[in-house]
């Protein structure tokens, strides 16, 4: 069984829930880490592929763990290792490989509930103009991709993108999100049908990724 390190770049509370998901959902061995504590624990225990999650940090600040994170997640890409990155994740990475990251509208803005996400192309199995229902919430996007990475899916700005070469995907959306997560950001205006629907979806898109790289069985 295949190795996933969960990497959770947390500020204030962990995504233990979101976490949770991913252990119940996917079949392989997940380990959790968080990089503000020690870098050092994913040099120590590597693993076959990497989810890096949301965090209320933002790129342009540059905290100290920052460049170390973007350069390991840059040389586990370089060894053929798939990572898939979530808002933060997706953000912080679109910025390393040259993209433009700002607030949508203000930093007291914050983006929450469910949006509708059409895919624009074929890929990892999954079919041009299939829509996708994703849990969002964040208050940056990423405003402008550099030449090496493809907007695969959109709904707002670029909200799921894949590298030309390399095996990374980023995802604006939450993918991962808990039930837990669904409530709090959405503030219960999402009803149960909505909520599985779009852990439905989330779910299939990680899944369709990780199976496409063999960390998966088809």
């Amino acid at each position: 069984m295949k190795k996933i390190a969960v990497i959770d770049p947390f500020m204030v509370n962990p995504a233990l829930s979101c976490f949770n998901r991913l252990v119940e959902n996917l079949p392989a061995r997940l380990y959790y880490h968080h990089p503000q504590q020690n870098l050092m624990t994913l040099e120590n225990h590597p693993a076959d592929a990497y989810i890096v999650l949301g965090s209320a940090s933002h790129v342009y600040h540059e905290l100290p763990w920052h460049g170390p994170l973007g350069d390991f997640i840059l040389k586990v890409l370089h060894e053929n290792k798939p990572v898939l990155g979530i808002c933060f994740g997706h953000q912080l990475m679109c910025h390393r490989f040259g993209g433009r990251v700002e607030y949508y509208i203000s930093e007291d803005v914050k983006l929450t509930g469910v949006r509708e996400v059409t895919l624009k192309q074929d890929v990892f199995g999954l079919k041009a103009g299939e829509k996708l229902s994703l849990p969002i919430k964040h208050k940056q996007v990423v405003k402008q991709i550099p030449a090496d990475l493809i907007e695969i899916g959109h709904g707002l700005d670029h909200d799921i993108v894949i590298h030309k070469t390399l095996p990374f995907m980023g995802t604006q959306p939450h993918p991962e999100a808990s039930v837990e997560f669904c409530d709090n950001e959405s503030a219960g205006r999402l009803g149960p049908d909505q909520i599985r629907a779009a852990q439905n979806d989330g779910m299939k898109l990680i899944k369709a990724f990780f199976t496409h790289h063999n960390i998966l069985s088809a």
